[in-house]
């Protein structure tokens, strides 16, 4: 008379394994590498970041343009903005300590703090007097 065995065998279980193992490798390699979910993630939060610093520093740019108008009495002004009258205004409206001048004050190059990392604005000329903010991120040397 023939047992009637229920349960797993050895070969099954080890294929089971070994699935799980192949599962487990792609998953750790779809995280982590050059092009992984956590690379890819990081590079988005660093984007993220400096197109928030260009659109307060474009803020801060039209603000400064407007009241150069609303002093010229509604005409466009005819000189340069000068960083430091973008400076102020950047620094008006986002807190203290969180800009400044990188050079000198006509060179369109100024230094922008955005959640404790420090970021180069370099500000180009666009039109006439209209500004593009070309953002880098100021690695800091830790050693």
């Amino acid at each position: 008379m023939l047992k009637n065995n229920k349960g797993i065998t050895l070969i099954a279980l080890v294929i089971t394994i070994i699935v799980l193992l192949i599962l487990a490798g792609v998953s750790i390699a779809m995280l982590t590498g050059s092009n992984g979910i956590l690379t890819q993630s990081t590079k988005a939060r660093d984007d993220t970041a400096k197109a928030t610093v260009a659109d307060k520093v474009n803020m801060a740019i039209q603000a400064v343009y407007a009241q150069a108008v609303i002093d010229a009495d509604g005409t466009a002004p005819t000189s340069r903005i000068s960083d430091t009258n973008i400076i102020s205004q950047y620094i008006t409206d986002n807190g203290e300590s969180t800009a400044s001048d990188s050079g000198t004050a006509s060179d369109g190059v100024i230094t922008v703090t955005e959640s404790g990392q420090k970021y180069k604005v370099t500000l180009q000329q666009a039109g006439s007097l209209s500004y593009t903010a070309d953002v880098d991120h100021i690695k800091e040397d830790n050693t």
